[in-house]
């Protein structure tokens, strides 16, 4: 059976001699996991839906549980993010987590607009990458019921003023009265860089982005046991 698709490529293997097996994350499927015949061949049709970021239409066949890809035309290829190192690696970090979170064929429209979304807005808008990609953690966390609160202590309700401390298994900040012996402090600065964005303030420090990432990575990996190793690239950049 055919059947019609919109979906943003993750990831790609290569597979025989001239085929790869995609990784797809589709409006109407979810995850799925797609052989792409002859796409590594030099005049390949279609060599393009094997690349990251490829924004499609295909058409695919189902048989015995397996996807097959018949027919491809590219709505966007987000070009941009190709040209531009600090694009790449944020654009990479979505779709690493967009491939940790997402189940296959766990269907999430919401999901799915909010990674078109992030990527249309990093190849055409003016906001910066790190600011985008922080942004896009708040909301794609949040879908996957791990999101992170910035707004008050996570235990008292009091606003946070003085030191700051993580809780990442209550996904909160706390304040030093309410902290747990387990709990570890991060910088005050970097709380408020991301408090402050998050309220759709205009914000942006170089360092204070950088760290904000690293305060995703850290928290992703130990809540959610997920490394998004292109966060700990572009944290650095």
């Amino acid at each position: 059976m055919e059947e019609k698709v919109l979906g943003i490529t993750l990831r790609s293997v290569n597979y025989k001699e001239s085929d790869r097996i995609l990784t797809v994350f589709t409006l109407e499927k979810g995850k799925i996991s797609v052989s792409a015949r002859g796409v590594r061949k030099a005049n390949a049709k279609w060599k393009w839906v094997a690349e990251p970021f490829c924004f499609a239409r295909s058409v695919i066949a189902e048989k015995s549980g397996r996807f097959t890809l018949k027919e491809s035309e590219t709505v966007d290829f987000f070009y941009p993010v190709r040209t531009d190192i600090e694009k790449y690696y944020a654009a990479y970090s979505a779709l690493e987590f967009t491939d940790a979170f997402m189940q296959e064929e766990m269907v999430s429209p919401e999901f799915f607009y909010v990674l078109a979304d992030f990527l249309k807005k990093l190849c055409y808008g003016e906001e910066k990458p790190k600011n985008l990609l922080i942004k896009f953690f708040d909301a794609a966390l949040k879908l996957s019921g791990q999101q992170v609160d910035f707004s008050d202590c996570g235990r008292c309700g009091k606003e946070i003023t003085g030191k700051v401390f993580l809780s990442p298994y209550s996904g909160c900040s706390v304040c030093e009265n309410c902290r747990e012996p387990s709990e570890k402090e991060y910088s005050f600065d970097t709380y408020q860089y991301i408090k402050t964005l998050l309220e759709g303030k205009d914000v942006y420090s170089g360092d204070s982005a950088k760290n904000a990432l690293k305060f995703y990575y850290y928290y992703i990996k130990t809540a959610c046991g997920v490394d998004i190793k292109s966060v700990s690239v572009l944290s650095e950049i």
